[in-house]
């Protein structure tokens, strides 16, 4: 397959591995097979637009994250976001104000 084909594999198996997730989880939350998404991983299929947006739900990351080039801080944000879909309603809005805090503490204000 071609060169994108291998480099959104690549980017899928580093967000799964970043989610703490397996193959076989990864597909379940996908509705795929663990074999199809090891194929995917090495880049050995073209994805649709329909199946990438399925792994990226079950990523809970956006799609775009699925293309992303590596760019400063990527990992981080899509382990954050993983994170912040498992939390309450309550919980979101402490850890919203926890990082308004923290941004204003960052800037001076």
């Amino acid at each position: 397959m071609g060169n994108v084909s291998e480099k959104v594999g690549a980017r899928i198996r580093t967000l799964r591995k970043q989610a703490d997730l397996t193959q076989q989880e990864l597909a379940e939350r996908a509705g795929v097979s663990y074999k199809y998404l090891g194929q995917i991983e090495r880049g050995q299929v073209n994805l649709s637009v329909e199946k990438m947006v399925e792994i990226a739900n079950g990523l809970n990351a956006a799609p775009s994250e699925l293309l992303d080039d590596g760019k400063k801080g990527a990992g981080i944000l899509s382990k954050a976001r993983f994170i912040l879909a498992e939390l309450s309603d309550n919980e979101l809005a402490v850890a919203l104000d926890m990082l308004e805090s923290l941004k204003r503490h960052s800037s001076g204000d």
